[in-house]
């Protein structure tokens, strides 16, 4: 079939520009509904919550007018195409609260995500960040310290993704996000280099509310490690992934022993999950 070279022109032109542009709030819902996005609606019709997965074609440009829903207040997206300079969108929705990544490959740091009113981030296998920054170790290594200038920051999530093998990291997370009381978090290091994680480094967790902390990758801790966790102030429960390498029961048992009040489940590998909570009855402390 022959194609006229004026339409060719055109289609080549769509495709470096990301995609045609969608227009006003109802063409944006039509569209990514035909996309297959979940999609949540106010008793005015105005989206207030959608998830995508933006793996079945969704453009950049098209991606970017999701911008155009003013009433947005949580956002889920896997696979976004969006690189690190895509995102300026997002900066654009003044009701945005929560906004979830899973498996970003295009964008190499965190930037983009800084600045934002959000309560909630969860960023889940963000592999760009490795793959991008494959001949830089120290931007990967040191991508988290990019994500800044969210002030209500509630919830920060950053699971599969080797953000925090260094005290500077968490001290990063504990100065710029003091509003904090869930925190999950990977010490993973990138690959060629060393995690660098102390029980000093661990206390800078202790200067934040947190109330849930969930971490991967703590295998290697001693029990002065594990102690330091355990004893965050106001911590209520902590979840230990170890689905990938079991962690030694005596690294456990340290933090029970620190603080046998905690909430404590540990996922071990092939799905089997371990919980003891200790439930205060009167005066005494029983096993639930």
């Amino acid at each position: 079939m022959n194609i006229p070279k004026v339409l060719l022109c055109a289609l080549t032109l769509l495709a470096v520009l990301g995609g045609p542009a969608l227009a006003g709030e109802k063409e944006v819902l039509a569209f990514f509904q035909e996309q297959g996005a979940r999609i949540t609606l106010n008793k005015t019709g105005q989206a207030t919550k959608l998830s995508l997965n933006a793996k079945t074609g969704v453009l950049v440009q098209q991606f970017q007018s999701l911008g155009e829903l003013k009433h947005l207040e949580e956002l889920a997206v896997n696979m976004p195409p969006g690189g690190n300079n895509d995102w300026a969108f997002i900066h654009k929705m003044p009701a945005l609260k929560k906004l979830t990544i899973w498996h970003g490959h295009k964008f190499s740091q965190l930037t983009p995500f800084s600045d934002l009113p959000l309560e909630s981030l969860v960023l889940g296998g963000c592999m760009g960040l490795r793959d991008l920054n494959k001949g830089n170790l120290a931007r990967q290594r040191d991508a988290v310290l990019g994500l800044k200038g969210l002030p209500e920051l509630k919830r920060l999530s950053l699971y599969h993704s080797p953000l925090t093998p260094d005290d500077a990291h968490l001290a990063h997370i504990a100065r710029e996000f003091p509003k904090l009381v869930d925190l999950r978090v990977d010490f993973n290091a990138p690959r060629g280099s060393k995690i660098k994680i102390t029980p000093a480094g661990l206390k800078n967790l202790h200067s934040l509310s947190l109330k849930v902390l969930t971490i991967e990758n703590a295998q290697f801790f001693t029990a002065e490690h594990m102690r330091m966790i355990a004893t965050i102030p106001t911590l209520e429960k902590l979840s230990i992934n170890a689905q990938k390498k079991a962690m030694p029961g005596i690294l456990v048992s340290a933090a029970r022993s620190a603080r046998p009040d905690l909430e404590m489940t540990v996922k071990l590998p092939h799905k089997k999950i371990e919980t003891r909570r200790i439930k205060k009855t009167s005066s005494k402390l029983t096993d639930e």
